[in-house]
């Protein structure tokens, strides 16, 4: 039993330097975080001083209308962009999964946006595609008569979401391709032989096959796009007023704008605890949808 402890207990010093990493990397910020959240301080008035504020700064942040709005619309990113991200994640992989000539360079391209920085895509969309001044929007607009579309104006939640889309489908296209491809042929030949058509080849075997391949992508996608910041900040910043405008922009907006470290921080606290929340909910739903299969 002594000789079976001691492999244990090198195992665990090994892993010390790790968990030293991770909890300097993200519990210590978030610690710090917690603790402002808790602070008055107003960088513009250093007379004012950095005080213990209590919960104010958390009353404060409730009473505020616009705080119940982003949250909403942080809600509506989320959902709409997961809900078309996996459905044309989907449909893609689905086309892309088979052998055709030049397939390896339709997957390149339909991957490509993913490995573009949020900030650049934002920057390429605002400017040459969709700026009704002198965009393609402008020119396209023009050539069928027509007044060019403000992307950036009432509807600039719906570009928000868009981009999203652009930028993070095909996350979830690689994901999900990997498991349509590490499906047994045999089995795919054995429902083939049996008369399955392709409908029920893909709904019976292939789905089924590739549902934990589709929880990851929902799962890692979830943070990702909860996180989004760069995409909002240059194109819409989070306008007009704050209707396109997340948790982790509007907490930006309240430290470098309106110089509040404190308000600030409290909202990068509900962002963490909802997307706590939301992930803690997402493994109880799919928990139940496991056991119900079962």
């Amino acid at each position: 039993m002594e000789g079976r402890s001691q492999p244990r207990d090198k195992a665990a010093w090994l892993a010390l330097p790790g968990i030293v990493i991770v909890a300097l990397v993200t519990q210590i910020p978030f610690i710090a975080t917690i603790v402002l959240s808790f602070v008055r301080w107003i960088v513009i008035r250093p007379d004012q001083g950095i005080h213990f504020n209590g919960v104010q700064n958390y009353i404060q942040i409730f009473q505020s209308k616009d705080t119940y709005s982003v949250i909403v619309t942080t809600v509506i990113i989320m959902l709409a962009s997961l809900l078309f991200c996996t459905v044309l994640g989907t449909c893609l992989a689905i086309m892309l999964n088979r052998d055709f000539p030049g397939v390896n360079v339709v997957r390149t391209l339909v991957i490509l946006p993913f490995f573009v920085m949020d900030a650049v895509a934002g920057i390429i969309w605002k400017t040459l595609i969709l700026n009704p001044s002198f965009g393609f929007n402008y020119y396209i607009a023009g050539w069928f008569n027509l007044t060019p579309v403000d992307f950036f104006g009432p509807g600039s939640l719906l570009t928000v979401i868009m981009l999203i889309v652009w930028q993070w489908t095909p996350f979830f296209f690689l994901i999900i391709l990997a498991g349509f491809q590490g499906i047994s042929a045999d089995l795919v030949e054995s429902a083939k032989v049996d008369g399955a058509n392709a409908w029920r080849r893909l709904v019976s075997i292939e789905l089924p096959a590739i549902m934990n391949h589709l929880q990851v992508a929902v799962m890692l996608g979830l943070i990702f796009i909860l996180k989004v910041f760069g995409l909002i900040y240059v194109t819409t910043t989070g306008g007009p007023g704050v209707t396109s405008s997340n948790l982790p922009f509007y907490s930006y907006r309240l430290a470098f704008n309106g110089w509040n470290v404190g308000n600030s921080a409290v909202l990068s606290v509900i962002s963490v605890a909802l997307t706590l929340f939301i992930i803690t909910m997402f493994f109880k739903f799919m928990k139940r949808r496991m056991e119900g299969a079962v």
